[in-house]
């Protein structure tokens, strides 16, 4: 008996293993070896379990001299998507902002705001050279037309901006 719990224990144990996205070869939704390639100083990671992106410590949004946390968290279901969450240093509360989704959250550029050239992710950038950076998330089709939150913040095209002031969220739309 203890030989047959023993095999069963251990055959579980390699089977739960196994199931690692890295460990079988299983497509993660992961970008750190396009990031590792294309922007090495990006500080980022994946979590397969959670379905988190963690964009933490690239951006100080509240300009205390502290770079905030920044997640795109997965929503599950079949067709995943991930809305944003941002924590800030100056008071460590979470703002998630559900209504603001994207199939693929990378960061596609920083050097440019031609979204022609960067359709799909998003983009920090600093518009009034102010140090206060704004994220752009460029949403798909369907998120867009069919959310009701954009529509009562005004916010008329794909592209959707966050900045902070003073703790607080400000929305706009390019």
């Amino acid at each position: 008996m203890k030989f047959f719990t023993t095999f069963l224990l251990t055959t579980l144990t390699l089977t739960v293993f196994a199931q690692q996205a890295d460990t079988i070869g299983i497509a993660s939704n992961s970008f750190e070896n396009s990031y590792r390639k294309l922007n090495p100083t990006l500080k980022y990671s994946y979590d397969n379990t959670s379905q988190t992106h963690n964009y933490s410590n690239n951006w100080d949004f509240d300009k205390d001299g502290i770079n905030d946390e920044v997640y795109f968290i997965g929503t599950g279901g079949a067709h995943l998507y991930y809305f944003l969450k941002v924590v800030l240093s100056t008071d460590h509360k979470p703002r998630e902002f559900d209504f603001i989704q994207s199939d693929l959250p990378s960061l596609t550029a920083t050097d440019t705001l031609n979204f022609d050239k960067t359709s799909l992710g998003f983009v920090v950038t600093d518009f009034g050279k102010n140090l206060t950076p704004t994220i752009i998330v460029r949403l798909d089709e369907q998120t867009f037309y069919d959310n009701k939150e954009l529509k009562k913040r005004k916010i008329k095209t794909k592209n959707v901006l966050v900045s902070f002031e003073n703790g607080k969220p400000k929305y706009g739309c390019l």
